[in-house]
């Protein structure tokens, strides 16, 4: 899929396309995946999904620089494939895959759960999403250490921090 993906877009490639470029039938295709949306789905899993590992410091809440860190490391090499799924309109896709996978992460802010964890996932993984596909959208050259602060500050509510201590000045 994601070969085919850069030559078309992701609306005029068919089972078909995908089966003759996988060499599967179509019937193979059909019990592994039944669609291309879940072939999308299934590579984003595999190969394009954020998840710290449970011995990376990333996980832990309490170190949210090292979270920024590791997020803005992920957007630098994972370029590519987020360009394809912002050219194709997909990323929510890529919300989709983020949000169940640091759900079900125990080590990801374990100790947070309910509704707040359900809240606070879908903040996180929303402005993840959202900060990946702009870093595309802008062509952004930033380097790891300049997406890692932005992201800190963007999360860390800081503009707003910022904002409220000028207008009381």
């Amino acid at each position: 899929m994601l070969q085919l993906l850069e030559e078309h877009s992701f609306s005029e490639i068919s089972i078909s396309d995908l089966c003759k470029n996988a060499d599967v039938s179509r019937q193979t295709f059909y019990s592994l995946f039944g669609s291309k949306e879940n072939v999308i789905i299934y590579e984003l899993q595999i190969s394009c999904c954020f998840m710290p590992d449970k011995h990376e410091s990333t996980c832990r809440s309490a170190d949210f620089s090292e979270f920024c860190r590791g997020y803005s490391s992920y957007i630098i090499d994972k370029k590519h494939i987020l360009e394809l799924l912002v050219k194709n309109e997909m990323m929510h896709f890529l919300y989709d895959v983020q949000y169940k996978a640091l759900m079900e992460c125990e080590h990801f802010v374990g100790d947070v759960t309910g509704e707040d964890r359900i809240f606070l996932v879908d903040f996180i993984v929303s402005g993840m999403n959202s900060i990946a596909k702009n870093y595309v959208l802008t062509e952004n050259h930033s380097d790891r250490r300049s997406l890692e602060l932005l992201m800190f500050r963007l999360f860390g509510g800081l503009y707003f921090t910022e904002t409220r201590a000028a207008e009381r000045n």
